[in-house]
């Protein structure tokens, strides 16, 4: 099978949860669970992007890889994920290291990500060679029909779905499947990302998977479960707890 960097950003700076990153999730932080989780996958190595000495540590003593702190200006609230990802592979350019076949992005903050599921999808990317990411998807919580617009009158049927707008139907059981996609399982070639390696701008906005070639895995909404805020924190410890 070809190489996979797993690679996890990790900066510091917070603003909605301070040191979102070492909160813990049960007993033990975020950090640790999600570097535990990827190592014990074996399928690659586990690299953490952080601009913390502190992580940085934790990172190393759980056994990821920290090729250098991320520079400040690649740390901030406003800089890009992809920003992030050319700067560790101009790192790799640079010192002549081995650039990975594939790049799996999986943050902190999806800690419910399951490993057969992470397992299936790059077996999947790595069988279909005209693809160049694969992400992961669930049920989406609210329908595109429910959306209106707002001026002297209400406007609906404003989004069309599989060819069926909102007045097409009665009721709500009808109406076609819909899916957002999810932050919480990423992988793409690194060919995809080479193209822009000339890019420096912390601000570059470019998706962290090709648009045009994507395949998709479903994944639970448990899965896709995202840790914003201290609610969210709150609510992911309840789940953990209620499996317990």
């Amino acid at each position: 099978m070809s190489s996979l960097t797993i690679f996890i950003p990790a900066r510091s700076g917070s603003m909605r949860i301070k040191n979102k990153n070492l909160q813990k999730l049960g007993k033990i932080s975020l950090l640790d669970r999600k570097i535990k989780i990827c190592k014990s996958l074996k399928i690659g190595n586990v690299v953490v992007s952080t601009n913390s000495k502190k992580i940085a540590k934790l990172s190393i003593k759980n056994g990821a890889e920290i090729p250098f702190l991320r520079p400040e200006k690649y740390s901030t609230s406003k800089a890009s994920t992809v920003s992030t990802i050319l700067h560790y592979l101009r790192f790799l350019k640079k010192n002549n290291k081995i650039i990975p076949t594939y790049l799996a992005i999986l943050p902190l903050t999806n800690p419910f990500l399951k490993k057969k599921t992470i397992i299936s999808a790059y077996k999947k990317i790595v069988k279909n060679k005209k693809i160049n990411s694969i992400i992961g998807f669930t049920e989406a919580n609210d329908h595109p029909f429910t959306f209106i617009k707002v001026k002297k009158k209400i406007l609906f049927n404003i989004f069309k779905h599989e060819g069926s707008i909102y007045s097409d139907y009665e009721r709500t059981q009808d109406w076609p499947k819909a899916y957002i996609s999810s932050a919480a399982l990423k992988i793409t070639k690194t060919s995809y990302f080479l193209k822009y390696l000339k890019e420096h701008s912390p601000l570059f906005g470019i998706k962290t998977f090709d648009l045009k070639k994507t395949m998709g895995i479903k994944i639970t909404k448990k899965e896709s479960f995202d840790i914003n805020n201290k609610k969210d924190l709150l609510y992911a410890n309840q789940i953990l707890n209620k499996k317990n």
